[in-house]
């Protein structure tokens, strides 16, 4: 077997000694990395021949095969682990893994102390990388995975990257943060529905009179809710849409207030809907037909919505969505056009309330495969989905819609996957970075282009913050 040069004595002054040298000579990153690691190699093979000495062919073998991670053509480590070379000189592994064992039981301990003095010289290295503070985020993301590939548990790495530590190990602050923020959001939603007013039966107005169909009427300070879907249904969807306005102005620290003259109209059946939209005095004869073709929606020129489609929490859902939709256009001027904020918040924002995810613009009919498209919006539809786990797969399949294309695009053109995605970014942004999001909001709401607002707001480029985004996701419960 070819000997291995150097000792891990020296190998420890060597790392320190090259990275010195590397710095004064060549200050760049990939220069002092490789000094790094040059010096790692040197320390390895010096461990490895003082346990080859020491008959210790165990532990050698650990270094001989972290090696070949570094310099895949090491032929000493090669020929230790029993790889052949053939004549073109390319390397073949034994067909049966050798099996190695320590002989010189009580070397050991001197053993365990050599290796982890060579380790500690390697890191030590490393950890003067990334405090030098200078380096891209995909710089340290190849310090701190080369440090933990032999230290995982060093914590001068772990808190030099910005982590935190947690019952369950070393995480992104962030995700110690939506932990805490998703109880205070949980609390906010408890605590609107119990101070909403108690909503109480009262007579039809004369517009609503004027509307020939079989409506009741409730109302509280604020809010009046007409409809012809029962006196459960539209006292549920009063107690919503009451306790809509606490929560999002808990949620965005904002104290943007809905209209006093807001009315809600639910209809039991679509067919209902031509009447409705007849009747209604502030639809003009010309605009009928397009009020025809919808689920529900607003009425232009008023502060009345109605929902007419679906079973009780699909109305409550849709009836929610619009007046949410409402919110945010007058607190940041967020609208349509601003898609995927509208739909990723807006679907958060509603499932917080009252569970459900069942109102999208996005129309599947749009898009290239709308086949494709369908099945993963029926597959979101189903309750029992996790929305993050669907977006984490889309991340890791590659699959994601590049972020400067997705904010570009009105509501009308998102696919399915975009509403999932623009649901995930809302969901970080809430649950990890809510001091952000009132800026980033009002800048886009004002024209400023999305991607810009975006990056800006959370101080990383696109690239980095996908990145960190699977981390997140991996790292969320």
């Amino acid at each position: 077997m070819k000997r291995f040069a150097g000792s891990a004595a020296l190998a420890v002054l060597l790392v320190a000694g090259s990275l010195g040298r590397a710095q004064a000579q060549a200050p760049d990153f990939d220069a002092r990395q490789a000094a790094a690691r040059a010096a790692f190699v040197l320390g390895l093979e010096g461990y490895a021949e003082w346990c080859q000495g020491k008959t210790l062919f165990q532990s050698r073998q650990k270094s001989c095969e972290l090696l070949l991670e570094l310099e895949p053509a090491h032929a000493g480590a090669r020929k230790a682990l029993g790889h052949t070379r053939a004549k073109d000189g390319t390397w073949k592994p034994p067909e049966k893994p050798k099996v190695f064992r320590d002989h010189e039981k009580q070397a050991l301990a001197e053993a365990a102390e050599r290796w982890r003095a060579v380790v500690a010289g390697y890191v030590t290295a490393l950890i003067g990388l990334l405090e030098d503070g200078a380096l891209s985020p995909e710089q340290k993301e190849a310090v701190a995975r080369a440090a933990f590939r032999v230290d995982p548990d060093n914590e001068r790495v772990h808190v030099l990257l910005g982590e935190v530590q947690t019952e369950k190990g070393w995480v992104l602050p962030e995700t110690a943060r939506a932990k805490e923020r998703r109880q205070v959001m949980l609390a906010a939603v408890r605590t609107a529905f119990e101070q909403a007013p108690a909503m109480d039966a009262v007579e039809l107005s004369a517009r609503e009179q004027a509307i020939p169909l079989k409506l009741v009427a409730f109302a509280a300070p604020g809010l009046r809710v007409v409809g012809t879907t029962g006196e459960e249904e539209l006292l549920r969807a009063a107690q919503a849409v009451l306790a809509l306005e606490h929560f999002l102005q808990t949620v965005f620290e904002s104290t943007y207030a809905l209209p006093e003259d807001l009315t809600v109209f639910l209809l039991s059946s679509p067919s209902q809907r031509a009447v409705f939209v007849a009747s209604h005095p502030a639809i003009p004869a010309a605009e009928r037909a397009q009020y025809e073709k919808l689920e529900g929606g607003g009425i232009q020129g008023t502060n009345d919505f109605a929902f007419w489609t679906g079973d009780t929490q699909r109305r409550i859902d849709g009836i929610v969505r619009l007046v949410l939709g409402y919110w945010l256009a007058g607190a940041f001027e967020i609208t349509w056009r601003q898609g995927w904020a509208y739909e990723g918040f807006g679907l958060f924002l509603t499932r917080s309330l009252v569970r459900s995810r069942l109102t999208w613009l996005a129309q599947a009919s749009s898009v290239v495969n709308g086949a494709a498209d369908m099945a993963l919006r029926q597959k979101l539809l189903e309750p029992e989905t996790n929305w993050p786990d669907e977006a984490l797969r889309l991340l890791l399949e590659k699959r994601t819609p590049p972020l400067a294309e997705l904010f570009e695009k009105d509501a009308s053109a998102l696919t399915t996957e975009d509403v999932l995605y623009s649901y995930t970014l809302a969901t970080y942004l809430l649950e990890a970075h809510p001091e952000v999001i009132e800026k980033m909001l009002k800048r886009l709401g004002k024209g400023y282009p999305g991607i810009a607002a975006f990056c800006e707001a959370l101080e990383m480029d696109a690239a980095t913050f996908e990145r960190h985004l699977e981390r997140w996701l991996k790292e969320r419960v």
